[in-house]
């Protein structure tokens, strides 16, 4: 079969639905795999997933262009429609929860067209999984109910892992070295930030950056860990906060790319964070993590590792999980889910996960 699946979101989404891809390949190696995906997730999906074909569409941009002019954004959809129809897909899966991406995959002859079908908006779609938000399960498990509808059966354990191109594990070697890191030094992640897809609300999802800074110092003292921090340009001065109150100045390494971050965090012996890409990234490549919950339900939004590999931090606090149905409601406790969350549990979780 020719198969077509659909996912325009951030890294975290992109790689919950690598099981499905692992599965597909799985079922029959002769399949031809292709993936839409945007621009930023580009690079990690043509690089590390079992796939034959990738396209990129930023549906902002196709936004942009659209409200400039609507000739000019019925051009860039023709010719997204050509790209696709030319190669002949059987199959469209369609992770996106939008109309937009059905009526693409309708446009360009696909026949069977499989997906969510979100408030609605599943109308171009053949086949249809009601949805109204990810509940009871990891993500990844209900993007592979949408399997149900082929009779493809599944596998325990799920495939979920990443294998890097070994030139970016070099790259990453030669610039630890080129810092002075040596083979066998204890390296510590730490992601202060996260959740830009939330955009003003994405402090929500943060605990407060004196904790992670208390962590980070434990983990130097006690475990003498060099302590890499992990940020975007949006996160810099978050970043600074935590380095200026470092006892031993940390690794200052920019990522060149999605992949090389990747590289890094495997390179690292923990990582830790708020729920976020990178930390879905870390536990992808096998690195032992410690994910930061507040807002969002651990057992849903969780990154895909074997227990032995990641521990969750989070409070039992009878309003958490408060993120439902993709939505975050305004929060009356002063975002008490974060702030009351202790570096001691955090580091007692750290501590489990060295040994």
């Amino acid at each position: 079969m020719r198969i077509l699946i659909a996912n325009p979101f951030g890294i975290g989404d992109v790689l919950f639905s690598l099981p499905l891809v692992y599965v597909l390949r799985e079922r029959d190696p002769e399949n031809y795999i292709g993936y839409l995906c945007n621009r930023r997730t580009e690079e990690l999906v043509a690089a590390c997933f079992p796939i034959d074909w990738h396209l990129v569409f930023e549906k902002d941009e196709f936004r942009a262009a659209w409200k400039r002019s609507r000739p000019a954004g019925l051009k860039q959809i023709l010719s997204l429609v050509r790209t696709v129809s030319r190669i002949r897909f059987d199959l469209f899966i369609d992770l996106s929860m939008g109309w937009h991406y059905g009526l693409g995959a309708w446009l360009s002859g696909i026949p069977r067209r499989v997906g969510f079908d979100f408030r609605g908006r599943g109308r171009f779609l053949t086949d249809r999984l009601p949805l109204e938000g990810f509940h009871n399960q990891p993500v990844s498990r209900t993007i592979l109910d949408l399997l149900s509808f082929l009779e493809i059966p599944l596998q325990n354990p799920l495939r979920h892992s990443l294998t890097l191109p070994k030139s970016i594990e070099q790259q990453v070697e030669s610039t630890l070295r080129s810092h002075g890191i040596s083979n066998g030094e204890r390296l510590v992640a730490i992601v202060p930030g996260g959740g830009a897809s939330w955009g003003p609300n994405a402090v929500y999802k943060q605990w407060p950056p004196e904790r992670f800074l208390e962590t980070a110092n434990h983990l130097a003292s006690r475990r003498g860990a060099r302590i890499l921090l992990v940020g975007n340009a949006q996160e810099e001065s978050l970043c600074r906060t935590i380095a200026d109150g470092l006892k031993t100045p940390p690794l200052a390494i920019q990522s060149t790319s999605l992949l090389f971050l990747a590289g890094l965090l495997k390179r690292c012996d923990l990582v830790i964070g708020n729920d976020s890409g990178p930390m879905h990234l870390a536990a992808s490549v096998g690195t032992k993590t410690v994910t930061i919950f507040g807002p969002v339900d651990a057992d849903v939004y969780g990154p895909l590792s074997d227990g032995a590999e990641s521990r969750v931090a989070a409070l039992g606090l009878a309003c958490r999980p408060c993120y439902q149905g993709f939505r975050f409601p305004p929060c009356p406790w002063d975002n008490a889910c974060l702030k009351q969350l202790t570096s001691s549990q955090v580091i007692a979780a750290t501590e489990e996960l060295l040994g």
